[in-house]
Parts: C-alpha cells; sequence; structure tokens
C-alpha cells in the first residue's frame, strides 16, 4: 500500500532542562545581525529595488541561518509522530506540548482525526503518549495540554507509556504535579480519559499500535531513561534524548538504531563542557554523569548504528541561537572527519541539529 508518509515527525521542543524564552536582548542581538547581513549584502535597495515585494523579503528570509531570521526555540522536549491508520504519538510532554495542543484541538473541534494519516475508524480520538523518564522538563507541558479539557462527544482518550518503577506509579507521577499548591486543576478533573501502561525495563516487548511498531531500552542516565523506535513500512525514527554516552558508544542503542532512517540524539554540551574545562559556558565543572551526551557522540553512534540522519537535540539552555549554530557547525565538521576514517568507508551520514517546527517526511 503507497502512501504519501510512513512517518511524518515534528518537533514541538528541543531544548533541554528548563524552558528559555527568548529575552529582549536577544531579539536585539538578531535584529542587529540581519541588518548587518543586509548591508552586506548590498542594502534593501540592491536585494529589493523601491518597491519591495512581500514574498521577495521573505525568500530572502527564508534562505538565512535560523539566528538571523527564526529561534531554535525554547520549549522543553515534545515530538509529534504519525503513521498510517495509527493513533496519533507524542514523545514526552515537556512545554512544547502546549503549543501542540492548541493546533490538535483545531483538528478536535473541526471533526478530523488527531492523525491526519490515520484514515480508519479505530482510535481517531486516541493519543498514545511515551514518557523517556519523569524528570519535570519531560512532564511540565500536560497540565496546560488544551485537549485533555474537552469533555463530551469529542473527549479523548490519552494512554501513558512510561517507566515500571518500584518507589512511584505513573499516574502518581502525573497527578503529583497537579495537587495544590501546584497547579488550580486536580488530575482527576480533567476530562480526558486515562490509561496507564508501565513498560518493563528487563527484556523489552515491541507493541504494535496500528500499522505502526514501538520498541524501546533503556539507556543511560539518573533514574534510567527509555529510548524508542518508532517504525512503519520500512520507515524508522528513534528518540534517544537525556542519555550519556560514557567512553563508548551503547550496544542497547547500537541494537535499537540499527539502520534507522533517523535518530534523534542527546546532544546538550560541547565536548570540552561535558569535560569540565575552564572558560566554558557552562562552567568549570564536569559534566560527567549529569546524563547528557555531546555531538561527537551522537555522530559516533549514529555511524556505529548505520543510521542515515543523526538530529542534534535537548539544547543546553544556556546556549543562544548563535552558539548552537556554531556547535552545529563543528558537528559538521566532525562528521566529516569520521567519515573520513577506514571504518566508515563507504558510509554517508547527515547531520541536522533539532529547531521547533522541524519535520521529517519518512
Amino acid at each position: 500500500m503507497d502512501f504519501p508518509s510512513s512517518l511524518t515527525i515534528r518537533y514541538w521542543g528541543v531544548r533541554g532542562s528548563v524552558p528559555c524564552p527568548l529575552h529582549a536582548q536577544d531579539i536585539k542581538n538578531k535584529e542587529i545581525a540581519l541588518i548587518q547581513k543586509i548591508i552586506a549584502n548590498g542594502g534593501t535597495e540592491k536585494l529589493f529595488g523601491s518597491n519591495p515585494d512581500p514574498e521577495a523579503i521573505k525568500t530572502y528570509l527564508e534562505q538565512l541561518p535560523i539566528s538571523m531570521s527564526g529561534t531554535y526555540g525554547g520549549d522543553t522536549t515534545c515530538i509529534e509522530i504519525q503513521a498510517p491508520n495509527s493513533p496519533l504519538i507524542i514523545i514526552d510532554a515537556g512545554t512544547g506540548l502546549r503549543a501542540l495542543g492548541r493546533m490538535l484541538l483545531g483538528r478536535l473541534l473541526s471533526g478530523q482525526n488527531l492523525n491526519p494519516l490515520n484514515t480508519t475508524e479505530h482510535a481517531q480520538l486516541d493519543l498514545h503518549l511515551f514518557f523517556t523518564h519523569y524528570h519535570w522538563d519531560h512532564i511540565q507541558g500536560f497540565p496546560f495540554f488544551a485537549p485533555a479539557f474537552v469533555p463530551g462527544k469529542r473527549k479523548v482518550t490519552v494512554h501513558f507509556y512510561g517507566k515500571r518503577d518500584a518507589r512511584v506509579e505513573l499516574s502518581e507521577v502525573l497527578r503529583g504535579q497537579q495537587q495544590s499548591p501546584n497547579f488550580p486543576v486536580v488530575w482527576d478533573d480533567m476530562p480526558c480519559e486515562k490509561e496507564y501502561l508501565e513498560l518493563k525495563r528487563l527484556n523489552p516487548q515491541a507493541l504494535k499500535l496500528g500499522e505502526l511498531t514501538v520498541q524501546y531500552q533503556e539507556l543511560t542516565h539518573p533514574d534510567f531513561v527509555f529510548a524508542y523506535r518508532f517504525e512503519c513500512n520500512g520507515k524508522a525514527f528513534v528518540c534517544a534524548t537525556d542519555t550519556e554516552h560514557k567512553d563508548t558508544t551503547d550496544p542497547r542503542l547500537m541494537k535499537l538504531a540499527e539502520n534507522a532512517d533517523v535518530l534523534y540524539y542527546d546532544s546538550q554540551y560541547m565536548p570540552e563542557e561535558y569535560r569540565g574545562a575552564a572558560g566554558t559556558l557552562t562552567g568549570a565543572m564536569t559534566k560527567f554523569d549529569w546524563g547528557h551526551s555531546t555531538y561527537e557522540w551522537a555522530i559516533r553512534s549514529a555511524l556505529a548504528a548505520k543510521v542515515k540522519t543523526v538530529v542534534l537535540g535537548h539544547h543546553e539552555p544556556l546556549r543562544d541561537d548563535f552558539q548552537l549554530e556554531q556547535l552545529y557547525e563543528r558537528a559538521r565538521n566532525f562528521a566529516q572527519t569520521q567519515l573520513s576514517l577506514p571504518e566508515n568507508k563507504g558510509k554517508e551520514l547527515q547531520v541536522l541539529i533539532a529547531y521547533q517546527g522541524m519535520e521529517h517526511h519518512l
């Protein structure tokens, strides 16, 4: 069966640790850089003429780096996945979930399927939300998720997935952040139907949701973390955020990510930040054992797993858009160096850096 897309992935939040909205100075820095770029290109008269066409201006801006014409975004982790004839999939409920919820509310109230690729009657109002782990930056968006507040015939059912923990149940993790005085609406007053499936950390079993297959694997992070592989019609997307490489590629991730089309990987730190070198953005304290990784290990892992595209994500909240582009440039140079090594002969790898609104159509 032919589909316009076997998997559509959209990023709604790609920051790590804490939300970081733009400040006034950030916007001024972008304006200065943009004006300097226009002057370097000959000025507005040369670029657009005496009567600028809005479409020409838009085209010009779209060719510029995101640091000048947009932003990588300040919301924490949230990724939407659409697969044919399957329920809508969401990875993590960071603050990016709020904007995703506003968009889904439009689909919901206009009578559409939550997943546009689902043409079946089944699971039209179902959301399957997979938590990588329960740290606050990955759950804090759910109290602001608009579809969860819709009652009546368009009420949604949210299926929550997360790790099994002997200390606390998944339902209690979510209920806890909405207890007084943390939030004015308690968990049980949200109209959506709620179902929970706690996943075993050992001997993980694949899940089948419509035409989509979901596999998962525990990786290294404080309190542990799950990486997920979503596969449909031979196309695969792997999310491995909040994971640490230690001193070698993780064989568990290699097995999960093998031959994937896209690997989203935690690249929060520069290599020197991870080591704790003096004078770095994050301070002269080693980030070893903090549970995050670097672009170097994102690229090494992707090459070892024979991944086609690696996406650098879970961005350090202290890093502005200009600094993210510096990281990206270093990552691309590092990838070229790695591809020249004998062990990577014949391999190809596309390196991307995540931003809110980025999409893959596989």
